[in-house]
């Protein structure tokens, strides 16, 4: 029974990529926002993100630029920017198909992301970029208003990620570390993305860990390659890097990443075969 409904969902999500990336996207938008809401201490004096300090790490190019960065780093404001953001975020998530209500959506997202991405330079990472580009991409595919723009718009967040996981693979391969294979069990045995657990079963088993190293680098340099034949094998990558992420998710903590990128996954299979959105 779950088989079957796990199935149809699928379907689906690879017959409305665009649908499916904005809305697995959203979610990304919506626990980051939730996540900052909860998570005040590093915004108050002292705190990592204390703008009394990071305000000279991201100076505007002009006085008016300068005073909307200042204005949206007070508190009660960033707090409402949150909350803004948690409610788009579930709009798009919500059945609502209006192709203008979730345009709008989206380009508060991706406009809203611009302005407290300076409120948090310390704290942000991968998984913030790709959900803005989605939304960017999203917002400006649906602002077309047409079924080409939206195709558009899907092949675009389709080649980001198959460029992301190369251009990932690429920037490992000189290293030392990744190259030895000896990097995933220095990983996890950090404090940040580390899990204790795990740390212990790697190196017990030095081989499988250098085996495993080794196969995230292989699979993240190739994947580009998955797209030839029209995508023949994309599949089985695909599902790799899914689990991939659901791994880093459960021992890197890296949750939002799981949703960023498998948000993306229907576009991909529709770049790979020419395919988009009608709707």
């Amino acid at each position: 029974m779950m088989l079957s409904q796990l199935r149809r969902l699928t379907r689906s999500a690879c017959a409305n990529p665009l649908s499916t990336a904005e809305r697995l996207s959203a979610v990304t938008h919506l626990l980051s926002s939730v996540e900052y809401m909860v998570r005040g201490t590093d915004r108050r004096r002292g705190g990592l993100n204390d703008w009394t300090h990071t305000r000279a790490q991201v100076p505007a190019k002009s006085k008016p630029l300068q005073a909307v960065k200042d204005f949206v780093a007070r508190e009660p404001v960033t707090q409402a920017l949150h909350c803004s953001r948690a409610l788009a975020a579930a709009v798009l998530v919500s059945p609502v198909r209006h192709n203008r209500v979730r345009m709008a959506a989206d380009a508060y997202l991706a406009g809203t992301q611009i302005l407290v991405y300076p409120r948090h330079l310390f704290g942000t990472d991968g998984s913030d970029q790709v959900s803005f580009l989605v939304q960017t991409a999203a917002a400006l595919g649906r602002a077309g208003g047409t079924d080409a723009s939206r195709k558009a718009a899907v092949q675009f967040i389709g080649a980001q990620t198959v460029l992301a996981y190369g251009a990932s693979g690429w920037a490992k391969l000189p290293g030392e570390t990744w190259r030895s294979g000896d990097a995933l069990v220095k990983i996890i045995r950090t404090e940040t993305y580390g899990d204790k657990w795990l740390y212990q079963q790697l190196e017990r088993r030095p081989e499988a860990s250098r085996a495993l190293c080794h196969a995230v680098l292989a699979l993240e340099c190739s994947f580009p390659l998955l797209l030839l034949g029209r995508g023949r094998h994309l599949d089985a990558g695909l599902l790799a890097m899914g689990a991939f992420h659901l791994a880093n998710a459960r021992f890197m903590g890296l949750s939002r990443f799981a949703w960023a990128f498998l948000a993306t996954y229907p576009s991909v299979r529709a770049l790979a075969r020419g395919t988009g959105e009608a709707g």
